[in-house]
């Protein structure tokens, strides 16, 4: 049976709302072309993990064992915060663990891990007016980073918010829109990923053109 061409492991809901998106409808936009099933395994290629961003890096090996024999490549992806190691850096928790898939039987180049600092929110922040929309802003663009910067969540030398949930949270609760389930979707959905600028997601992004590189233009 041939493999198929991607396992994504995650931490929660928001996380797989928006690596769903990401994969099934926005892969023109990461300039990459693959088959995946946002389903759960064994039928599909997406796996919310209950034991959340902790569970994630303790588990990392075993939950992409048994992937080696059903899929080309496995990506797990969680919070630097929450995760258990939030001493070490996100680039050192990244590499110990691809360390240790390359010794437990996963070619070196085939798997990757992608801890996002502090966490997912991270993503969102973009120059993008379509952020200020969605966070119910879209009257009021250009007040929204001065509404942050005054509430201390943003400082002036910074291309993001000091603390990226909080400022999301700060954000819509001054709209008095509520944090549902479909934002992150909507996110991934509707903001130029040319404009994130965030290491993990430029390494989430770079991963996947090295593996499923169409050649587009990231847009």
């Amino acid at each position: 049976m041939s493999k198929r061409d991607l396992l994504v492991v995650v931490a929660d809901l928001d996380a797989e709302n928006a690596i769903k998106t990401l994969l099934v409808d926005r892969q023109p936009a990461l300039g990459i072309n693959l088959a995946f099933s946002p389903e759960r395994p064994p039928n599909g290629d997406l796996l919310r993990w209950k034991g959340r961003d902790s569970g994630c890096h303790k588990d990392a090996i075993d939950l992409l064992r048994r992937p080696q024999c059903t899929h080309r490549h496995g990506l797990l992806i969680f919070d630097h915060h929450g995760c258990g190691a939030e001493r070490e850096s996100r680039v050192d928790v990244e590499r110990d663990l691809e360390v240790k898939l390359h010794a437990n039987g996963w070619a070196v180049g085939d798997v990757a891990v992608i801890v996002i600092e502090p966490e997912l929110e991270a993503w969102v922040w973009s120059s993008s007016p379509r952020v200020a929309d969605l966070l119910g802003w879209q009257d009021d663009r250009d007040g929204l980073r001065p509404f942050l910067a005054e509430a201390n969540l943003w400082s002036a030398e910074s291309l993001k918010p000091i603390d990226p949930k909080k400022a999301m949270v700060t954000a819509l609760k001054e709209k008095q829109k509520p944090l549902g389930a479909r934002l992150f979707s909507d996110l991934a959905s509707r903001v130029a990923v040319a404009q994130c600028q965030d290491a993990a997601f430029r390494k989430f992004n770079e991963t996947l053109k090295r593996w499923f590189g169409s050649h587009g233009e990231i847009a």
